[in-house]
């Protein structure tokens, strides 16, 4: 086309290591030392997790939307909004159909965790992601938007799929 641009592989490396890996090693360090303590009280991990991860949604979206450079009209919104409801439910669909081939030796349970697990991303290491490869970048609330979609797709096919694919499994299982 023309056109070149030159990336900083070290710098996004490094950030990246930093706010993703880095964190996950001393968690793992730290509940080696603590394990005990936390089984004896208990504290309420999921909870703190849910508000966490809504509070990164709460302000990714605060942010993209009140970006007043953004320009996306309602009808790209839907159609983004197709495509990703689109290619989830394709992903499900592939991935059901491999974990469940004839020479295949996943269970029925397998099969569950590879479709819902395989096809999940979240905006807990997506957004992080984006705001380091993409820094200063004037269109990266424009660039969110997907993901922000993608995340909220996934949760409400997963919730409507769990009958159909639980009525799978247990005759699977019989």
């Amino acid at each position: 086309l023309g056109s070149s641009s030159s990336v900083p592989f070290t710098s996004i490396f490094s950030q990246l290591f930093m706010t993703v890996v880095v964190p996950l090693i001393i968690g793992q360090i730290v509940r080696r030392y603590i394990k005990d303590w936390l089984e004896r009280k208990k504290p309420p991990f999921g909870a703190i997790s849910s508000c966490v991860l809504l509070m990164i949604i709460y302000t990714t979206f605060c942010d993209t939307f009140a970006n007043p450079n953004i320009d996306l009209d309602k009808f790209s919104l839907i159609i983004i909004v197709f495509i990703i409801f689109s290619v989830q439910m394709s992903f499900m669909f592939l991935t059901f159909l491999f974990s469940t081939r004839n020479n295949s030796t996943f269970t029925p349970a397998d099969t569950v965790a590879i479709v819902f697990c395989s096809t999940h991303k979240s905006l807990t290491l997506g957004i992080p992601m984006l705001k380091i490869v993409f820094a200063g970048y004037e269109h990266l609330s424009l660039i969110s938007v997907p993901l922000l979609i993608y995340h909220p797709a996934q949760i409400l096919l997963g919730s409507l799929l769990v009958p159909t694919i639980k009525s799978w499994m247990v005759s699977r299982q019989k």
